[in-house]
């Protein structure tokens, strides 16, 4: 074959052509780019919104030690500075994404004939011609190019091209590193870098490591097709590119980029939906309180402030350590204690047995389904419906035992799956410090995801049994009574409408004994405690004495009472045992301390208030009976199974037929309760063994204080109790000694008003 000859008439000819092509899309661009900047292709972002961009930021919440908890967002993104990113980001950014961006000024024109003459002309590979600039505009205001067409997609990128150079006429290099880094997305409804670096490796973005950075980076392309926690294979292959490049830069070196692109993908993933988490629980209840501020409390320019997208930082009371103590203990027990349960029942349903049975419990469960209703609603006859609940299909449910998520998959039908959660054990814990009100740690249930009801909060409420009780004790205190008053184990006399009750004994003393009250508190005998009752004559009295300590539920002035048949929520007795841990000062419990927008500006401030509600002296006595219970009463696996030998005081409480298991204890610096039982009062426990506020309630307390204890940062102090101010102050509480003649009988005082 002939050699071909060089024909320089050919190569000028394309060479004309090239120029006239190139020269045409300059002098195009050019003009467009006068055209688009005075709304030739329609509006455009004016100056204003270009210096103030706008992107929908998250609501942060933080806890007393500030630590991130929660959040609130339509796009879950938290702003950082440049300053509080990692190199590693930056350099792996640039390095991947646009080379030249320190060299151009909004459009990289090398670039961009590249793409032209490479991808456009030639069809071969070439990358692309978009900047960094140019990608943070679209970035900015996708609104503005919500566009689809050939046509409109070209007009779009005619608006990205003004747009990056009026952003950099506006803005810094390292001001626009920086706003690219908090309008990316990067799945799992997390926007910016911040809120990425957590969800993935639970870190802020100054703490990214080179590999670490670099997967991040790496997910821009498409943070679906990358998602290290389903495509580890192609994020990893994706990653060591990235770090190939940074390596090409200068950012790592040839032995870095050896030994990090042979390392496998850590992630330590946390994911950023609102029920995943800590305080998971309070954290809805602050939702709540915060939307119902932002109704109330509108912008400076009168519009108001939105929850989800204004970036407004919320601070709390909550400990984060604290926290997670009390999640942990809450685990370590209630994962035992639902196995004791399910073998205690095991091939029976327990809402058919006891005082509160209610037969027809799983029946009218299933008639307040979804799925009941819709089938109904369709026509399906009680026999369809009754097959269609009866028959296994794959789910994934509650459990103690599940994974980080609390969750296993299994085979159930419909029906068996309503009567598993019927016996799931449900849990309230609230921790407050005594001597300010802050709230500590909350938890309101097993797991928000599953459970909505919160059972700390003052809309649910459950009987409380003999957590009760110390109010009464302490209303004897105030009417002359003394702790070692003695007590006859008889029958109570109330007379009237009560003259017939007679609530059962623990039968620790024989009939007639004279005991000594406080031991009968210690013991939580419920003779000894109607016999002071209906001593005390008016159950009003009582009422009247909770309100004084803030229980604000509904009190029936009767004389069980004193027993605890009242329904009062965890929050309301937490709070009300401030009184004896604060010498009868009542500190109200409150979690937010204030809220500031997403520049610091301090929005709205809150705190506690107090209130003197019984004597330092009834306080004080009461406190050193409540001692008794611990040291010598129905609470002793404090000091035995946790070892917390420091003064502590505290009460238990079981309800009837084992419904409902209770403990509040208490220090000088901090209150804890916890109530366990079930959504159904008819579902109980089997026995004392399990369903007793000291072996259902109280080892949830006991390993919290255990974890608190030991903490030495915490500070939580070990000291006793203060003693009343008043120096001539004395009371005896050996009760082995023999009582003066005036200490025998009480001479009871007629009942003090209510305080307002």
């Amino acid at each position: 074959m002939a050699k071909q000859q060089f024909n320089p008439n050919n190569f000028w000819s394309v060479f004309r052509r090239v120029q006239i092509v190139l020269w045409s899309v300059v002098l195009f661009v050019v003009l467009f780019f006068i055209g688009v900047s005075y709304g030739l292709l329609g509006e455009m972002p004016d100056l204003e919104k270009i210096q103030n961009p706008r992107s929908a930021v998250t609501t942060t919440i933080y806890s007393a030690d500030f630590e991130t908890i929660g959040s609130y967002y339509t796009e879950n993104r938290i702003e950082v500075s440049y300053n509080e990113l990692s190199p590693y980001l930056v350099k792996a950014l640039v390095a991947t994404e646009d080379k030249r961006f320190y060299e151009h000024s909004g459009i990289d024109l090398k670039g961009l004939f590249r793409a032209i003459i490479l991808t456009g002309m030639l069809g071969q590979e070439g990358g692309g011609g978009s900047t960094l600039t140019q990608q943070l505009a679209k970035n900015l205001f996708h609104d503005d190019f919500n566009r689809a067409g050939t046509l409109r997609r070209m007009s779009q990128k005619l608006k990205e091209w003004v747009l990056a150079a009026k952003l950099e006429r506006t803005f810094t290099k390292d001001e626009i590193i920086n706003l690219y880094f908090n309008t990316i997305g990067f799945g799992y409804n997390s926007y910016g870098i911040k809120t990425a670096a957590f969800t993935y490796f639970y870190k802020t973005p100054k703490e990214l490591k080179a590999e670490e950075a670099a997967l991040l980076v790496a997910m821009l392309n498409g943070p679906s097709y990358y998602n290290p926690k389903r495509h580890e294979d192609r994020a990893r292959e994706r990653r060591n590119l990235v770090m190939r490049r940074m390596q090409e830069a200068g950012a790592i070196t040839e032995a870095e980029y050896l030994k990090l692109s042979a390392t496998k993908i850590k992630l330590n993933f946390h994911n950023p939906d609102y029920r995943e988490g800590s305080a998971t629980y309070m954290r809805e209840h602050i939702r709540q309180e915060l939307q119902a501020w932002c109704d109330k409390n509108p912008r400076p320019d009168g519009r108001k402030w939105n929850l989800y997208e204004d970036g407004l930082k919320v601070f709390t009371t909550i400990d984060s350590r604290m926290q997670k103590y009390a999640e942990e203990s809450t685990k370590e027990h209630l994962t035992f204690l639902q196995e004791a349960f399910f073998k205690e029942w095991k091939g029976k349903d327990p809402w058919k047995f006891g005082s509160r049975a209610k037969p027809e419990l799983l029946e009218k469960m299933m008639k307040q389904t979804e799925r009941y209703k819709n089938m109904k609603a369709e026509g399906k006859s009680d026999k369809e419906i009754e097959k269609a609940f009866a028959t296994k299909t794959e789910m994934t449910i509650f459990s103690w035992k599940g994974d980080k998520a609390f969750s296993i998959d299994t085979v159930l039908s419909p029906l068996d799956s309503l009567r598993y959660y019927l016996q799931i054990i449900q849990v309230g814990f609230l921790a407050v410090d005594a001597r300010n009100g802050q709230v500590k740690a909350w938890i309101g249930g097993p797991n928000i995801r599953y459970f909505q009801l919160d059972h700390v909060k003052k809309s649910t409420k459950r009987q409380v049994g003999s957590t009760m009780k110390p109010f009464l004790y302490a209303l004897a205190i105030e009417r002359n009574y003394q702790p070692c008053t003695p007590i006859p184990y008889l029958p109570p006399d109330c007379g009237g409408n009560d003259g017939a009750w007679n609530p059962d004994g623990t039968d620790k003393w024989p009939a007639g004994a004279m005991v000594p009250m406080q031991d009968g508190l210690a013991a939580s005998d419920n003779r000894i405690t109607a016999r002071i009752m209906c001593d005390l004559g008016d159950p009003q009295q009582l009422v009247d004495f909770a309100r004084r300590c803030q229980i604000e539920s509904r009190l029936e002035a009767v004389s069980s009472l004193c027993l605890g048949t009242c329904d009062i929520s965890l929050f309301e007795m937490v709070g009300a045992y401030t009184c004896f841990a604060n010498l009868g000062t009542y500190s109200r419990p409150y979690f937010l301390t204030r809220i500031e927008d997403k520049d610091g500006n301090v929005l709205a401030t809150f705190g506690g208030s107090h209130k003197e509600a019984i004597p330092e002296a009834v306080a004080y006595q009461t406190t050193e009976m409540l001692k008794g219970v611990i040291n010598k009463g129905t609470a002793t696996k404090l000091r035995s199974r946790f070892g917390l030998q420091m003064p502590l005081a505290g009460k238990t409480g079981t309800t009837q037929g084992n419904a409902d298991a209770w403990f509040i204890g208490y220090n000088p610096d901090i209150v804890v309760g916890a109530w366990v039982g079930f959504e159904q009062p008819s579902v109980h426990f089997a026995s004392n063994s399990t369903g007793a506020g000291g072996t259902g309630a109280l080892p949830i307390v006991g390993g919290f204080l255990r974890s608190v204890f030991n903490d030495r940062v915490l500070k939580v102090s070990a000291a006793d109790f203060s003693l009343p101010s008043d120096t001539t102050f004395s009371v005896n509480f050996d009760c082995s000694q023999p009582l003066l003649p005036e200490e025998t009988v009480p001479a009871v005082e007629p009942a003090l008003p209510q305080q307002p």
